[in-house]
């Protein structure tokens, strides 16, 4: 199969995953119904930590009256909390709780073991392969976030001459 073939069925598998059916997932949320707006709540608070309501309505994108509300309904679960801040009263921050955290960790174990028992119905050849393709993805990845866009016959790429996967030639072994 070609390049541009192998390219194209791959991009049909991963766009297979439909967001409709990690949405069903969410309403069934024990707890209640979790939205997608209080899942990047979530992570944000969880990779920032504690923000300003300023700071959580900027990396929302959306305005402090919207996330008001949003932190409200929050709050009202227990995921979040507001904290004063020490040194100016007027300025609040948003936090995550103990039940936010361990609302995460839930997701985080729940996501986990769902993927286990997705892997274990596979091959031992399927699960190499698929270790191989993830890892390349999650390198491609990286090198996209970082700004670098290498085709694969730039020099240090998987597969060209000089990179990480490329064959050991009679020189590169004397």
């Amino acid at each position: 199969m070609d390049r541009q073939s192998l390219l194209h069925e791959l991009l049909d598998e991963l766009a297979a995953h439909s967001p409709a059916a990690a949405m069903r997932h969410m309403r069934q949320w024990p707890g209640g119904r979790l939205s997608l707006v209080h899942v990047n709540v979530l992570a944000i608070l969880e990779l920032d930590g504690a923000l300003t309501m300023r700071g959580l309505a900027e990396a929302m994108d959306v305005s402090q009256a919207s996330t008001t509300g949003i932190v409200d309904r929050m709050e009202q679960r227990g995921l979040v909390e507001r904290q004063r801040d020490d040194e100016d009263r007027r300025v609040v921050r948003v936090a995550l709780t103990e039940e936010g955290r361990r609302l995460i960790a839930g997701m985080t174990a729940e996501r986990r073991d769902h993927l286990a028992a997705m892997l274990d119905t596979l091959t031992d050849d399927e699960l190499a392969g698929f270790l191989l393709g993830s890892r390349a993805m999650r390198r491609a990845r990286d090198r996209y976030h970082a700004g670098q866009h290498p085709t694969p016959d730039s020099p240090g790429a998987p597969g060209a001459p000089g990179g990480p996967d490329a064959p050991a030639t009679q020189e590169a072994t004397r």
